[in-house]
């Protein structure tokens, strides 16, 4: 029996100090400025930041106040842009991922682009070979309408002028559009070289390849001042009259 008596005071004591543990009181400051506390959230702190405290004061959790629209459209704003630079920031370490994975050498990268610059340039070609040949129909179909002139010019000949000004205008916007392209990949190319060398730090073949300056020629030596000529030997003195006979 006391055996029983001690089991149940235990247990309850342990349900006490359990109990004691799970106390939870709610504090946060009113509209005036004033610390309210309680077992349960207070009234006042509905809609405000309050702490949530152990039974021994210590606070264990803190819960901000609600946002009010404005607050939270910035917060939303704020998120939207930390998101935009993490992808940007994504992007970049997979351009620079791809870029050392794709090019050993600046040669390479120029290689591909001359590569790509050659394919646009025979495509130029082709559009830029169709609008000459519809120059050439142009200036016969203009003999041809000339040769109405005064005259209703035929359903055939007007049908075949519209054609060709829009076979014309059509290879030309194809000429204009390859020659934006190129400019692009040039651009492009141009880019990646500049990533490429910084990443890498290698020197521009241009500067590589660039010949030393060649070391100035010494000055040449001052002539010189010419001596006076030395002077003439003295003529010898006329020998001496012939001894009288």
């Amino acid at each position: 029996m006391r055996l029983i008596s001690a089991l149940l005071f235990a247990s309850s004591a342990m349900l006490a100090l359990g109990a004691a543990a799970q106390t939870r009181i709610y504090c946060c400051d009113d509209a005036k400025g004033r610390k309210v506390c309680g077992d349960f959230l207070p009234t006042e702190c509905q809609g405000r930041a309050y702490e949530e405290r152990d039974n021994r004061g210590f606070v264990s959790k803190t819960v901000e106040a609600p946002l009010t629209a404005e607050q939270q459209a910035r917060r939303d704003a704020e998120l939207a842009k930390k998101e935009e630079q993490k992808k940007k920031a994504a992007e970049e370490r997979r351009r620079t991922l791809a870029l050392l994975s794709t090019y050993s050498s600046e040669k390479d990268i120029n290689s591909a682009r001359d590569r790509s610059l050659a394919e646009l340039s025979k495509s130029m070609k082709q559009s830029q070979q169709r609008m000459e040949e519809a120059n050439k129909k142009k200036k016969k179909l203009e003999a041809d309408k000339e040769f109405y002139k005064g005259k209703a010019v035929p359903e055939q000949v007007k049908a075949a002028i519209r054609d060709n000004e829009k076979e014309i205008q059509a290879q030309q916007a194809a000429v204009d559009l390859k020659l934006k392209e190129m400019e692009d990949i040039r651009a492009r190319f141009a880019e990646e070289k500049k990533r490429y060398l910084e990443l890498t730090g290698k020197k521009p073949m241009e500067a590589a390849a660039a010949p030393a300056v060649a070391p100035e020629p010494a000055a040449a030596p001052e002539p010189e001042a010419e001596s006076a000529p030395a002077a003439a030997p003295a003529p010898a003195p006329a020998k001496a009259a012939a001894a009288k006979k």
